[in-house]
C-alpha cells in the first residue's frame, strides 16, 4: 500500500541480472518423482547476492533460499524493459515501411 511507503523511485535496471539467472530442471530429493524449474541458490547469489536467504532447518543445519518476490519483481522490470525495446524496434520497422 503506498500509504506504508517512502521514497518512492523507478528501479534501475534489471536486464543484465534476468539475463545471468540460469533457469533449470531439478528435482527435490525428498521428492524425485516429481520435476521442478526454478533457480539453484547457490547460482542466483553469485549473480544477485540479496536475493538468496540463509536459513535453518529443524535439524539445525542451514540451507539457502531464494526470496521469489523479489526475483519476480526483477523479472516483472525486465519484461518491461523487452516490451520497450520491442516497440521502439516495431517503431523503425512501421517508419521504414516494413510491416
Amino acid at each position: 500500500d503506498l500509504k506504508l511507503k517512502q521514497n518512492i523511485e523507478d528501479s534501475c535496471s534489471q536486464w543484465d541480472d534476468i539475463k545471468s539467472i540460469r533457469v533449470r530442471k531439478y528435482e527435490l530429493k525428498i521428492s524425485p518423482e516429481r520435476r521442478h524449474i526454478g533457480v539453484i541458490a547457490q547460482e542466483l547469489e553469485q549473480v544477485s547476492p540479496g536475493l538468496v536467504i540463509d536459513r535453518e532447518d529443524s535439524n539445525g543445519e542451514t540451507y539457502k533460499s531464494v526470496a521469489y518476490s523479489v526475483l519476480y519483481m526483477k523479472a516483472v522490470k525486465a519484461l518491461q524493459e523487452a516490451m520497450e525495446r520491442i516497440e521502439v524496434l516495431e517503431q523503425r520497422l512501421n517508419d521504414a515501411g516494413i510491416n
